[in-house]
């Protein structure tokens, strides 16, 4: 079963327990893996930019929430690799140009020729942004509130390896790599399934 967060609601419970209730009682017997899609802090795009990795929305619920249906379903989460919301703290330590994620972006001039890239969306692919350091222009292959990160850095890999293996310690048995065919850039290609 592939669900929100969200998508059973009852008064005076938080809606992650309230999954785990209805799963309970109603589908035990019918599905055996649920696959709950983002339920991060977020400010964007149904929960797909992500503020914080390693938190649960606290309007949804805990990880204990998490960790109480992964022990009854098999859970599947979606590791939004991609990209993380303009409002993380990672992206504002590369506006602050702070150490170590003032360089889990890509930067670019904004005359950089992108012509050849795939887009999913017509939205502008470099954004320009106010920092510290004056306007810089990033990658966003969705939109503007869904800053690309750089795997060209080995940093960004080791942070999304550790988020990754965190998922695992909380319960997932299977976690979907969101928007994977875009994680490699390489200007002169169309910057999708690169590897």
């Amino acid at each position: 079963m592939i669900c929100y967060g969200d998508s059973i609601i009852e008064k005076d419970e938080k809606p992650l327990q309230a999954l785990y209730r209805f799963l309970n009682t109603y589908l035990p017997e019918t599905f055996n893996t649920v696959h709950i899609l983002p339920f991060f802090p977020y400010s964007s795009d149904d929960g797909f930019s992500i503020i914080d990795y390693r938190v649960v929305n606290p309007e949804l619920g805990d990880w204990d929430d998490i960790r109480r249906i992964a022990s009854r379903f098999n859970l599947m989460m979606d590791l939004v690799i991609n990209h993380v919301s303009r409002e993380s703290l990672w992206f504002c330590d590369f506006v602050a140009n702070t150490p170590p994620a003032r360089d889990f972006f890509i930067d670019l001039p904004a005359d950089t020729d992108i012509s050849m890239v795939t887009r999913p969306r017509n939205s502008p692919l470099l954004v320009p942004v106010n920092t510290h350091r004056g306007i810089r222009h990033v990658w966003a292959t969705f939109s503007e509130n869904q800053i690309d990160l750089n795997f060209a850095n080995p940093d960004v890999l080791i942070e999304l390896i550790d988020i990754f293996l965190y998922y695992i310690s909380t319960g997932a048995k299977i976690i979907r790599l969101d928007a994977i065919a875009f994680l490699w850039k390489q200007l002169g290609t169309n910057c999708i399934h690169l590897s």
